[in-house]
């Protein structure tokens, strides 16, 4: 957490708070909750990126398996644009 710190006002669950309460040292609570927020975020972009990874096109070592692939997405394409009558 860094220096330029800014003040929010949130609103929990009661119980939620008590355990944050329990959990944090005294005093510390805005780092801790600072803490978690930064892991949540990094983990969803790491999530994000292995989705955007897990959809790009496959690495192929053999041309014919490339050219397989393409000529599937073309016809999978001509198809969509007839059905859209396009």
């Amino acid at each position: 957490m860094n220096g330029n710190a800014v003040r929010i006002n949130v609103s929990l669950p009661f119980e939620l708070v008590k355990d944050l309460k329990r959990y944090s040292k005294q005093r510390e609570l805005s780092k801790f909750l600072a803490v978690a927020a930064e892991e949540k975020i990094t983990r969803d972009r790491r999530e994000k990126a292995l989705r955007e990874l897990m959809a790009a096109p496959p690495a192929f070592t053999d041309i014919k398996d490339s050219v397989k692939w393409v000529r599937k997405l073309r016809h999978e394409n001509l198809k969509r644009l007839r059905r859209l009558g396009i």
